[in-house]
């Protein structure tokens, strides 16, 4: 398949009141086909070996899902996790969507955290929205490993919304592990914004018991 035939495929395809739907979502300024994700998925699975499918002829900037393949494809091309991670810090600045970022991070292949923390180092306090997100979104792989509280250390206050949030969410998913590594940072937590939407997201977790919740809200309240 050729690039031109993707993208023909994808506008024959689209779902009208999806893309409606997804374009509020995507909190950004792509165009939105309304093509599902697992079938993006499924296309980039079945392409991963095409060669007349050429990432760089790409068309870049304008559709949502045409980005979402673009990544998807090229890091599932590539042979080991040090290029995929290359990769990203070269490319994820131009991401203009959560929605890239978020499910880029299932196509990473498994990795030690040593080189997760040399990503994370070199993207967590740049100028780019999208990269300083994906810093943060690579570490819900590690949330298991203790060295991950690392992070805290490095976390903004006052960041911008769709980086606060994936600081959050990474908060609240590393509380599952070390909930007094968590707590500690959030008694000290200057970013009312950051502390009550992490508290939050542990409230809504499933893998966190009802007294470790009830002693974080009390810390919001």
């Amino acid at each position: 398949m050729k690039y031109k035939e993707l993208k023909e495929l994808l506008l024959n395809n689209g779902d009208k009141k999806f893309s409606e739907f997804s374009k509020t979502l995507s909190n950004s300024d792509y165009n939105v086909i309304g093509v599902k994700n697992p079938i993006l998925r499924q296309i980039i699975k079945d392409h991963v070996k095409d060669n007349e499918l050429k990432t760089e002829e790409f068309g870049l900037g304008e559709y949502l899902e045409i980005d979402f393949i673009y990544f998807g494809l090229s890091l599932s091309r590539l042979k080991n996790v040090e290029d995929q991670l290359e990769f990203l810090k070269k490319n994820i600045r131009y991401a203009k969507s959560w929605a890239i970022t978020d499910t880029v991070s299932t196509y990473i292949k498994k990795h030690d955290f040593a080189k997760y923390y040399d990503f994370f180092k070199s993207m967590h306090n740049t100028k780019h929205t999208y990269e300083r997100r994906m810093a943060y979104i690579l570490g819900l792989k590690h949330y298991k490993n203790e060295q991950i509280l690392k992070v805290l250390d490095c976390i903004n206050i006052n960041e911008e919304y769709m980086v606060m949030m994936a600081e959050a969410w990474l908060l609240a998913t590393i509380a599952i592990s070390y909930p007094n590594g968590i707590y500690e940072f959030l008694t000290n937590c200057k970013d009312t914004s950051l502390k009550r939407k992490t508290i939050s997201k542990i409230k809504e977790s499933f893998r966190i018991d009802a007294n470790t919740k009830d002693k974080f809200v009390s810390l919001r309240d």
